[in-house]
C-alpha cells in the first residue's frame, strides 16, 4: 500500500521582499503568499485585491476573493489577463522575475528573515500603496510586543530549545524532522522569547534531525509548529481528525526519544498556519514561543 506523508508544507515560511517596476499606487493586486495578503488587508488594500492563492485564508475576506491556484508557480497568463498593477510575490518565484521584468509587470517579492525585514517589508508596501500611516502602527505593534518580551525574559536562565518546522505526522514514532537553524525568522523568535537554539548554529536554515541528533543535543523544549490540517494534501488512507490531536502528537515525540524536554513534559504544539507566516502577526508568535519556553513568568 502507498503510504501517505502529511509532509508540512514549510516553503511557506520563506518570504523575501524587493521591487519590481513598482510606480503610483496599486488597485488591481495579485497576492501569491499569504504574508503578503495579511498585510494588504492590515493597510486597508482589501478592495484592491483580485487575485490571492488557494492558501489565503486569512483574514476571512481573503478566502473570497478569486483564486489564482497555489503559491508555486506564476500563471503569466491570468496575470497578464487581469491586468495586474502588483504582483506580490515569494523567494521561490525569482526564477520568474526576468520575464516578469521583460513584461513591466510590477512585482514585490516579501522578505522575512528577521523581525527588521518584516517591519521594512510593512513599510515599504505601505509606502507603495500610500498607507504609510498604517504600516507604521503595524510595526509599532509589532515593536512593541518585542520589547515587551524582552523585558519579560531579560536576565532568566535560557533554556535549550529545538524547534520543529515540518515532520512526517501519520508515523507511529517520529524517525527524523526537520527543525529551525540559524539565519532563519524561527531563530531569533527563540532567542528574543528568552531561549537558546540548540541547532541555532547550523549554517542551513531548516536542517533535517534524527532521532540520534535529537538526543545528542538533548533539548529542555520543544515546540512542534504543525500547521493546520486542512493545509495538507496527502490525506488518502489516514484518518486526520485523529492524528491533529496535541495528545496524539505529543505521545509521538514521547515514544520517540527520552530527552529532557520529554521527561519533564515539555513538548508544545503549536497548531495553525499563524506560526507558518511571519508577518503582521509576528507578536502572536513571540508571545506563544515566550510561553513555552518560560511558563514561570506570569504573562
Amino acid at each position: 500500500m502507498k503510504r501517505s506523508r502529511l509532509f508540512l508544507p514549510f516553503m511557506m515560511l520563506m518570504v523575501l521582499l524587493s521591487f519590481g517596476y513598482a510606480e503610483a499606487s496599486p488597485k488591481r493586486i495579485i497576492s501569491l503568499t499569504p504574508v503578503g495578503t495579511e498585510i494588504l488587508f492590515e493597510l486597508g488594500q482589501g478592495d484592491n485585491i483580485i487575485g490571492v492563492t488557494d492558501f489565503c485564508d486569512y483574514p476571512a475576506e481573503a478566502a473570497k476573493k478569486p483564486k489564482m491556484g497555489d503559491f508555486a508557480a506564476v500563471n503569466f497568463e491570468a496575470v497578464m489577463s487581469m491586468k495586474t498593477d502588483l504582483l506580490l510575490l515569494q523567494d521561490m518565484h525569482m526564477q520568474f522575475t526576468p520575464q516578469l521584468d521583460k513584461l513591466k509587470i510590477p512585482y514585490l517579492v516579501m522578505k522575512q528573515n528577521s523581525i527588521d525585514e518584516i517591519c521594512d517589508s510593512i513599510m515599504r508596501l505601505g509606502k507603495l500603496c500610500s498607507a504609510q500611516d498604517k504600516a507604521a502602527k503595524l510595526v509599532a505593534n509589532i515593536r512593541a510586543d518585542v520589547d515587551l518580551v524582552r523585558s519579560k525574559v531579560k536576565g532568566l536562565k535560557k533554556p535549550k530549545v529545538i524547534l520543529c518546522v515540518s515532520r512526517e505526522l501519520s508515523e507511529y514514532q517520529i524517525n527524523s524532522f526537520y527543525v529551525a537553524g540559524g539565519n532563519n525568522f524561527y531563530n531569533e523568535m527563540i532567542s528574543l522569547a528568552g531561549g537558546d537554539n540548540v541547532v541555532g548554529d547550523k549554517k542551513t536554515p531548516y536542517p533535517q534531525v534524527s532521532l540520534e541528533g535529537l538526543m545528542k543535543v538533548n533539548p529542555g523544549v520543544i515546540i512542534d509548529l504543525v500547521g493546520d490540517k486542512t493545509f495538507y494534501h496527502s490525506k488518502d488512507n489516514i484518518d486526520v481528525e485523529t492524528i491533529f490531536n496535541d495528545k496524539y502528537l505529543r505521545s509521538q515525540w514521547e515514544r520517540s526519544a527520552k530527552v529532557d524536554a520529554v521527561k519533564n513534559g515539555r513538548i508544545y504544539i503549536m497548531q495553525g498556519t499563524v506560526y507558518l507566516r511571519p508577518g503582521v502577526r509576528s507578536g502572536k508568535i513571540l508571545k506563544a514561543f515566550a510561553q513555552a519556553i518560560h511558563p514561570e513568568v506570569k504573562w
